[in-house]
């Protein structure tokens, strides 16, 4: 159950790091103002943190759901970077991607 919420957390890690990326800073006065983004990032962040709280509380050790989360991270970032923001794919960066779940993985068990 623990990691079912990690992944929850990190999707919406994903969701919001995407959006700030795409805002980007503001240049001029039809992009949303840098307190407007402070406010969404908070309030988006505070939809999503109980499952990391909860995530956390429930896994058997702590390094178990700080792995998986770093490896998640890795993976999604990898797909996102390639899907939303037409960075070339790479083999080596499917690689790091992979080892790195596979090492969160090796360490759960």
């Amino acid at each position: 159950m623990w990691w079912i919420l990690q992944i929850i957390y990190i999707i919406g890690v994903v969701v919001i790091q995407v959006f700030n990326s795409y805002v980007g800073l503001p240049s001029c006065p039809y992009t949303f103002s840098f307190t407007n983004r402070v406010l969404i990032n908070a309030g988006w962040l505070s939809i999503i943190a109980p499952a990391a709280i909860i995530s956390y509380a429930k896994a058997p050790t702590f390094f178990q759901p700080w792995f998986l989360g770093t490896a998640l991270i890795a993976v999604f970032g990898f797909v996102t970077s390639f899907l939303f923001f037409g960075e070339p794919f790479l083999i080596k960066r499917l690689i790091g991607a992979a080892l790195s779940l596979i090492g969160a993985v090796l360490l759960i068990l």
